[in-house]
């Protein structure tokens, strides 16, 4: 997906009313009606049931779980509310109702760390994201709706990739961030395209979706308003003396008659997540979502950057001994959610946890970018497909045998032969060296050649076809060499690599056999 800086300024001087909007737009009404009159857009998604979703990424559906506050029920899964379990009964009452009841104290932090996830996720479809604590995100979509087709084809791309994550939330859609926010708490998912169209649009929704204190629900209630319309209909100079200040900003925001700037988030330059599990396990198929979440969640930021990873690190943590930890790696930068789940569960095939996890956590390696993959002019793609089939053998041993058991070997920038290569993790170091020739093999340590009258002889006299390069480097590790290398060949064909030391007895020995 191409980067969002390089398409936003065409996107939103489509949304301005440029003559290309309408052809952009097709026939599609809604879509017309935007590139005339909207010159920003909010889209507000509203998670009511992210007290239950940040335990797993997902409201969990296996046992009856509730989430508590101050012994009172806050938010109940699908199975307690089955058994009867309803917002607002005491716990005591709850646990009567059903058997096998999990609970889970409200955890403000659990769920604002779900939020800063899902707003780093929620990147790939905007440049401008705002985290509304505690269950809301805005996303400004004017500038991607040329990108994505229009307005409807967004939206469905948010509902599909929300719907993956396991997250469910009705998106607001206002030209305003605040009338945005009051539609998504109200579940109306009906776009309001024009400013003109607030107020009639606001009037009815209830005041209790406009979050207000204790006191001011109570005023309101003695005032017998009820509805946004009713609160609009009072005097202003009124209403601020009775309400104060706050509420009639608010209003004034919500319609669009005073600025409402937002702050966008700005994820951490690495990728780290971590997920609660809603009971302690050691079933694979339970921690199944947690990782199927965090994954999503990363290649939704990778998006955003146009980047891939090569490395992920996962920790599954235990209450009673140290995390265990599971690596992915891959040879190439991918974002590849498919291939990168597959290779997560060849590391969880070979897991034997013996104590329960109670949480999963992500730490991403380095984000590099994508290199696209070349193919033949007449579509022949044998070769293509050979090298990607060898990669995957390679990441699939990688990751079945273990780190470490399959190595790569790369260049280091060294001159001296027996220190100018290294083991790395496959797909990780450098393959090209210099343009002099080296040998295949290189001797562990170099072996003394016989010589006769100053010339070396190995199965007989050497002829030395080329040299001699001189190597003079190490003075500052105390393995300082000073040597004269030559390709030289045997009276037997072979082809060999030799060099004769410049300090000593200037002796001659061989270092390496080629190919």
């Amino acid at each position: 997906m191409p980067r969002h800086t390089g398409w936003r300024h065409r996107a939103r001087h489509l949304v301005h009313g440029s003559g290309g909007a309408a052809n952009a737009a097709g026939h599609d009404p809604l879509n017309r009606a935007l590139s005339g009159c909207v010159t920003m857009l909010w889209l507000c998604l509203h998670f009511r049931h992210l007290p239950l979703e940040a335990l797993s990424g997902t409201e969990p559906a296996d046992y009856p779980i509730v989430i508590t506050e101050a012994g009172r029920v806050m938010r109940r899964n699908r199975l307690a509310r089955q058994d009867g379990i309803h917002d607002g009964m005491s716990v005591a009452a709850a646990r009567a109702m059903t058997t096998g009841l999990r609970e889970w104290a409200h955890c403000p932090d659990r769920e604002r760390r779900m939020l800063e996830q899902l707003a780093t996720w929620a990147g790939q479809f905007t440049s401008r994201v705002s985290v509304l604590a505690p269950r809301s995100l805005l996303l400004e979509i004017g500038a991607s709706l040329h990108y994505f087709g229009g307005l409807e084809p967004l939206r469905q791309r948010l509902h599909d990739a929300l719907t993956t994550l396991g997250h469910q939330a009705a998106p607001g859609i206002a030209p305003t961030p605040t009338a945005a926010w009051l539609l998504a708490r109200h579940g109306d998912t009906t776009p309001i395209t024009d400013v003109s169209a607030l107020a009639d649009r606001l009037a009815s929704l209830p005041v209790t979706r406009l979050d207000l204190p204790p006191r001011i629900q109570k005023a309101l209630k003695g005032l017998g308003c009820q509805t946004i319309g009713d609160l609009r209909a009072m005097p202003r100079d009124g209403l601020r003396r009775r309400l104060g200040q706050a509420l009639l900003e608010t209003l004034q925001r919500a319609h669009g008659e005073r600025a409402d700037p937002r702050m966008d988030w700005k994820p951490a330059a690495q990728f780290r997540a971590r997920i609660e599990l809603p009971a302690e396990t050691t079933d694979r198929q339970q921690l199944q979502p947690g990782f199927s979440h965090l994954v999503d969640a990363l290649c939704g930021h990778l998006r955003r950057l146009d980047a891939g990873i090569t490395r992920l690190h996962f920790r599954l943590h235990h209450n009673d001994r140290p995390a265990t930890a599971l690596r992915v790696g891959i040879m190439t930068p991918s974002r590849d959610r498919q291939r990168l789940m597959a290779l997560l569960e060849q590391q969880l095939a070979q897991c034997q946890l013996t104590t329960g996890a109670q949480a999963i956590s992500l730490k991403a390696g380095r984000l590099q970018p994508l290199t696209g993959q070349s193919q033949d002019l007449l579509g022949d793609a044998t070769e293509n497909n050979t090298a990607a089939a060898w990669q995957r053998l390679v990441e699939d041993l990688d990751n079945r045998l273990g780190q470490g058991r399959v190595r790569a070997l790369s260049v280091r920038e060294e001159h001296r032969p027996e220190h100018a290569w290294q083991y790395t993790e496959p797909g990780q170091g450098r393959g090209n060296g210099g343009q002099t020739p080296r040998p295949t093999w290189l001797l562990p340590q170099p072996a003394v050649l016989e010589s006769h009258d100053g010339r070396p002889h190995y199965h007989g006299r050497l002829i030395l076809e080329h040299g001699p390069e001189r190597i003079e480097s190490g003075w500052w590790d105390g393995q300082d060499v000073s040597r004269d290398y030559y390709l030289a060949a045997s009276p037997t064909g072979e082809r060999l690599w030799i060099f004769r030391e410049r300090r000593g007895a200037r002796g001659w020995y061989l270092h390496g056999l080629f190919a």
